[in-house]
């Protein structure tokens, strides 16, 4: 694991690969860290370079005492690019790092080469339903996040996952997150932006077959709706179709970057 610091105090996240080839910037789910794409970080490195950071509230990132919210991790990635002089990327982010990536398009367009969104729902359109299901979703869990916090983990691992071999993962992956984590979530909110207009990027949409219906539904009405998104169900998946399936996330995945007509990343 490496790090930078922002605003006093340390973003750690872990590279793989040759900082030559072009990047992709890897983006946990809530609760999680890093170590839910170990799968991409092990096999993509072949042919890319891959940064993985744990944001504000989880894995090794936990500040002492700062206002900054989730979204500020838009800055922390333009930070680490920067660091390395990497001047464009692919993202990839799973549930709520997929908005982080698409907030991180919005805002820095010149440095994005492609979204890939796994298990998550646009900051543009069409979300009102899925933003109100997880709102009744927070609700649910607030006892077990007050009274119980290995069942709250348990339980949010559950709900993230389909496969037994995903689920332990998932697990060790939030042991870090803390009741202190959830303050840093707040952000999230800030991220979204209605717009009409499609997306100036390549858009890779995927989806375990076993995630929510409403997650499925919103996906397919999503690619419809942006003319340069593509969409991929993965079978036997749930909610982070990269861990359960990551062979055939990680085989999608580079048939999708490898069909786009882009220039390297320097």
């Amino acid at each position: 694991m490496q790090s930078i610091n922002y605003h006093d105090y340390d973003v750690f996240y872990k590279t793989s690969g040759n900082p030559e080839k072009p990047c992709i910037v890897c983006l946990h789910p809530a609760f999680g860290d890093h170590q839910t794409l170990n799968d991409q970080l092990d096999t993509l490195s072949e042919s890319y370079f891959l940064i993985s950071l744990d944001m504000l509230g989880h894995g090794l990132t936990q500040p002492t005492s700062t206002p900054d919210q989730i979204d500020v991790t838009i800055e922390h990635i333009r930070g680490i690019l920067d660091q390395y002089q990497i001047k464009t990327c692919h993202l990839m982010g799973v549930s709520l790092g997929s908005l982080i990536a698409q907030g991180f398009a919005k805002k820095y367009p010149q440095y994005t080469l492609s979204v890939t969104v796994v298990g998550g729902y646009s900051i543009h359109k069409n979300n009102q339903s899925l933003k109100k299901a997880q709102n009744r979703e927070i609700f649910s869990w607030l006892f077990l996040l007050v009274f119980n916090m290995n069942g709250f983990r348990k339980y949010i691992a559950k709900r993230s996952t389909y496969q037994p071999h995903a689920y332990k993962k998932f697990l060790k992956s939030a042991l870090a997150f803390t009741r202190k984590s959830i303050v840093y979530l707040q952000g999230m909110g800030k991220l979204f932006e209605d717009s009409s207009d499609p997306v100036p990027y390549p858009l890779f949409l995927v989806y375990g077959d076993h995630d929510l219906p409403i997650a499925l539904e919103h996906g397919r009405e999503w690619a419809q709706l942006e003319p340069n998104a593509e969409i991929s169900i993965i079978n036997d998946a749930g909610h982070c179709a990269n861990m359960e399936q990551p062979q055939k996330f990680n085989q999608v995945y580079l048939q999708f970057l490898e069909n786009l007509d882009l220039p390297l990343n320097r």
